[in-house]
């Protein structure tokens, strides 16, 4: 009996890992404004989290508010990170418009 069937897809999985390690080294090096954008996606997908956490914590501590504009932020910035992962990943930016960020913050809402 062979085993070699049973240890392919961890090969073939192996092999896309390998794929994308070169893809996103290439990608870097050839297209800094891509990486430079796929950073600040990164960075404002981990600041929302925070965020998210922050509010979570308060929640925790009994205060009356609830976290659903956090919430929606992580998802808003999980969406840009993926957009800009891939389009280092392609090496072009998309021509779909990222979304926009608002500088003002509404506040959390009591129940």
């Amino acid at each position: 009996m062979s085993t070699a069937t049973t240890s392919e897809p961890d090969l073939d999985a192996e092999a896309q890992r390998v794929a994308a390690v070169h893809r996103l080294a290439t990608g870097k090096a050839f297209h800094p404004e891509l990486r430079r954008a796929e950073a600040q996606a990164r960075v404002q997908l981990a600041a929302a989290v925070m965020a998210m956490d922050e509010v979570e914590d308060r929640i925790a501590a009994g205060e009356k508010i609830h976290s659903l504009y956090e919430q929606a932020a992580v998802e808003r910035a999980k969406e840009a990170y993926a957009q800009a992962l891939a389009d280092l990943v392609r090496g072009q930016s998309s021509t779909e418009a990222s979304p926009t960020h608002s500088s003002s913050r509404p506040t959390n809402r009591e129940y």
